[in-house]
């Protein structure tokens, strides 16, 4: 027998059941989620391009993805993503958060709760102006998890090293100047990790505070002027060119 836990939609989906029982001693990810649709009041909830399905504490998208075998003794947890911010890094989920706003002046305090409410999750945030686009963030993320993995990092925290890399300085307190958080101003908060659930208990916690909003971390021109400005190229050149030099600009920093 399988224990199938469920978080977010995918609960809601199945009648508000915290877990359901899968009379079988194994299965794939596929069977299971097949075997949740036939149980669900909600089916659209159990889209599988919504879904992360985590056994025992690792993606499946990492391990076989649909094929990935399940046994009875194994912990597998269905969770619904909340918005389109969220995808995987080989075994790294990442979710990436747009706020419409911060209405706290106590900026590093709310990081500190934040962290302390979360600690199976890296965090980091930075307004939402530093941010030219989702695939900015994951691009940068892809440059900082190499550089830990390589254990070149110019910082000696992984959040840290993420938030220079964002804003194209080795100097913490230009990189703060440059890209963190203010009152009153559009955020990204973006966490990520080995523990899927954990992202995606994250995810939630800034759902139930912030006002989200997505659409704050689009490219447009304003961003694409200030970020010009900052990095000393031309604002004219096509996006996916400009972004090309933001990256280039976070790759090259060094010790």
């Amino acid at each position: 027998m399988i224990t199938i836990r469920l978080l977010g939609g995918a609960k809601k989906a199945l009648g508000g059941k915290a877990s359901i029982q899968f009379e079988k001693p194994s299965a794939t990810v596929l069977e299971i989620l097949d075997f949740l649709q036939n149980h669900a009041s909600e089916r659209r909830l159990l889209d599988p391009n919504n879904l992360i399905v985590a056994v025992n504490g690792v993606d499946s998208a990492a391990l076989f993805g649909p094929k990935t075998v399940v046994n009875s003794e194994d912990t597998i947890t269905v969770v619904t993503v909340v918005h389109g911010g969220s995808r995987a890094l080989g075994e790294t989920r990442v979710s990436i958060i747009g706020v419409k706003n911060i209405d706290d002046a106590d900026i590093a305090g709310l990081l500190e709760n934040l962290r302390a409410d979360n600690r199976n999750v890296h965090l980091q945030a930075v307004r939402a102006n530093t941010i030219f686009g989702n695939e900015h963030v994951i691009r940068i993320l892809v440059i900082v998890l190499e550089a830990r993995k390589r254990k070149i990092m110019i910082a000696n925290r992984v959040e840290t090293e993420l938030l220079l890399r964002l804003a194209c300085t080795d100097q913490i307190a230009e990189a703060i100047e440059r890209a963190g958080l203010k009152q009153g101003a559009p955020a990204c908060f973006i966490a990520f990790g080995e523990d899927p659930v954990a992202v995606m208990r994250f995810e939630d916690a800034i759902k139930a505070s912030f006002a989200l909003d997505d659409s704050v971390l689009l490219p447009t021109r304003k961003k694409k002027a200030l970020l010009a400005k900052r990095m000393a190229i031309r604002a004219e050149i096509p996006d996916h060119e400009f972004l090309n030099y933001l990256v280039e600009g976070a790759a090259i920093l060094t010790k």
